[in-house]
């Protein structure tokens, strides 16, 4: 699949209902230069208005007494579109890693470097694609909704904070979400599902990652970043987000291939 179409925090909100966009301060971007910018700097949280008639929720933030405004990016999107961006340094790492480090005899400092390079992006490709999920779970979750867990002794309630904070990773998507949605992705067992469990398992091993006299663990770890289905799961990714939200992913438009 394609890179991603870059949409802002709020973008529905701002595009679809006025509460949001009536709370914040609106502006054109041709009227912002650094005379607005420091006058309206204590508000902080700006909506700019681009020539296109784009909404984007921004804040000025001051460096060092220059002022400049960031927009902000839906962090669902913005892991997911990094995730992308690294999977295509990976593969390119992978083939470099295997054509170099073929012959050993021949092997150099840089050859040996493959390694570190490789691990280092495929990790940090599959740590990006599970926060974007995660992230994804924490914004749906209706602001009023609240998680209840019976059993014959007590009765639990988790309001939306405390599920975020609480509430594992896995009881979210297959417990919460189905309760306040009422709609599950994991309804039944799948290879697209089974993707996302493999996408977490992996994660989990990564940032935990457990020490042994022997370093097989390490081993194994690497060997299962060497095998992971990449492309498979950025597929079963895109098809879980756009499953609760709409259109929610988009492939850009543009005929760029990265």
């Amino acid at each position: 699949m394609k890179h991603i179409k870059r949409n802002f925090l709020f973008h529905d909100q701002l595009h679809n209902e006025k509460r949001l966009a009536e709370e914040i301060q609106q502006v054109e971007i041709k009227e912002i230069d650094q005379q607005f910018l420091k006058k309206n700097s204590k508000d902080n949280f700006v909506i700019i208005t681009t020539d296109s008639d784009e909404k984007i929720f921004s804040f000025i933030y001051n460096d060092n007494g220059k002022s400049c405004m960031i927009p902000v990016p839906d962090f669902s999107l913005v892991n997911y579109n990094f995730a992308y961006n690294l999977n295509v340094q990976r593969k390119e790492q992978r083939k470099n890693l295997v054509k170099n480090l073929a012959d050993i005899s021949n092997a150099t400092e840089i050859n040996f470097s493959f390694a570190y390079d490789y691990h280092g992006t495929a990790s940090a490709c599959i740590i990006s694609l599970f926060t974007s999920i995660e992230c994804f779970i924490n914004d749906i979750i209706p602001e009023e909704f609240e998680y209840k867990i019976e059993s014959d002794k007590k009765t639990e309630i988790y309001n939306k904070s405390q599920i975020q904070y609480s509430i594992s990773f896995n009881d979210k998507l297959t417990k919460v979400l189905p309760q306040a949605l009422g709609i599950n992705f994991f309804a039944k067992p799948n290879p697209t599902n089974a993707h996302i469990h493999n996408l977490r398992n992996l994660r989990n091993e990564i940032i935990h990652t457990k020490s042994d006299k022997t370093g097989r663990n390490h081993v194994e770890i690497l060997k299962k970043l060497l095998n992971f289905k990449y492309d498979e799961t950025f597929i079963a990714t895109f098809k879980l987000l756009n499953f609760y939200k709409k259109g929610f992913i988009e492939e850009c438009p543009c005929s760029d291939s990265w």
